[in-house]
């Protein structure tokens, strides 16, 4: 059998025009690029001592996928091994893991050498302390109350309401408020909240209900410049109510045959989803952090675009309205050994301890907690 197939396809080769008889059958070469399927298009930075490490080095396999979003890795902590665990309403999390590493790891060695983590999602500290400490991603389940909670003011109230603080809260650092994120070159000529408005332009927001401290804080600040600013042209304060109402309503509240085309929000993490919305075509604008806004830049250079709200790209001074947020950070009771006790200490202190910080602080686009409020001060009444 093995003869006459050979035999075969010897015929076979003798058979195609220009074959000599010294010639092999090759596979054709491939000089085209295929689609690849569920791609993101947009490459975050990969967290490393100096922070702005782009991508793994090539000895570290890397799973990383839209596909495969830690449904690859298996594993369940106990709660016990933890050196220090840490939960955070995270959109800080290029100035937490400067810190983290610059800072915090190299004063407490055993902690370094030890098992620690920090998560830096959407807020969840409060669910993970009423579910026993489980958190999820993908097929991994990390076990383990956290012993540091951070974020902004509302879960510091739900922490103490709630009886797992051990201590007080501290304050660890302020934004700059929000801008407006664009694709690079502006191409729907987007100039400030009015723009908003406009029929064909698509915002993309977080998701009022997975994140409805940020998306509260985006939407308000869009009512809020918009009501300061008529007031101060007209001294009306009943025009700037209406004028502002009309803004805000056709953005979140669009006639029906614009309601599927003109808010987006993201499933989950904004400060991914909206970038990703801007990226792909799906939506023209998007209100974010400044901070964020920064991060997307540098991480996707050439790709976006600030538009201000108050100040320059590079110098922001948020406008009246432009709610500034103010994170902070308490410490959580539990049966920490002696040990365990000393590593959230030391974390909490050091990462309250806002002057020492102020360089990592201005390096990542925030700054030491500010004192005059959260620039958005109470709507007055309507005579």
């Amino acid at each position: 059998m093995k003869l006459r197939l050979t035999v075969l396809v010897t015929t076979c080769l003798l058979s195609i025009p220009g074959f000599t008889g010294s010639e092999l059958v090759t596979i054709p070469e491939i000089t085209t690029e295929p689609i690849v399927l569920g791609q993101q298009t947009l490459i975050w930075l990969r967290e490393g001592d100096s922070d702005t490490i782009p991508k793994r080095p090539f000895d570290y396999p890397d799973l990383t996928g839209q596909a495969n979003v830690l449904d690859d890795w298996h594993m369940q902590s106990s709660p016990d091994d933890w050196d220090l665990l840490v939960s955070t309403a995270g959109n800080f999390h290029r100035f937490l893991n400067a810190f983290h590493r610059q800072v915090y790891l190299p004063a407490n060695p055993l902690v370094a050498a030890g098992q620690w983590g920090y998560s830096t999602s959407p807020p969840i500290s409060i669910q993970q302390l009423e579910n026993g400490g489980r958190l999820t991603f993908g097929n991994m389940e990390i076990r383990g109350n956290p012993m540091v909670v951070m974020g902004p003011n509302g879960i510091m109230n739900s922490v103490v309401n709630g009886g797992y603080n051990d201590g007080d809260r501290a304050k660890i650092l302020s934004n700059f408020g929000n801008v407006l994120l664009v694709r690079a070159g502006n191409p729907r000529n987007i100039r400030d909240i009015w723009d908003l408005a406009r029929p064909n332009i698509r915002v993309v927001t977080s998701n009022p209900v997975t994140e409805q401290g940020s998306f509260n804080n985006y939407s308000s600040s869009i009512f809020h410049i918009a009501f300061r600013q008529v007031e101060a042209e007209t001294g009306n304060i009943t025009v700037a109510a209406r004028r502002a109402g009309r803004l805000f309503n056709r953005v979140f509240n669009p006639s029906q045959n614009q309601a599927r085309k003109k808010w987006l929000v993201g499933d989950r993490i904004h400060h991914r989803d909206v970038p990703q919305a801007l990226a792909n075509g799906e939506a023209d604008v998007g209100p974010i952090f400044y901070h964020l806004a920064r991060t997307a830049m540098e991480a996707n250079p050439g790709i976006f675009e600030i538009v201000p709200l108050g100040g320059t790209q590079d110098d922001p001074q948020p406008l009246l309205g432009n709610r500034v947020a103010t994170m902070q950070a308490i410490r959580i009771a539990g049966g920490w050994t002696l040990q365990q006790e000393s590593n959230r200490d030391n974390f909490f202190f050091e990462i309250t301890n806002s002057a020492a910080n102020a360089a990592l602080l201005d390096q990542f686009w925030v700054r030491e907690p500010v004192t005059t409020g959260n620039n958005q001060p109470p709507l007055p009444a309507l005579l």
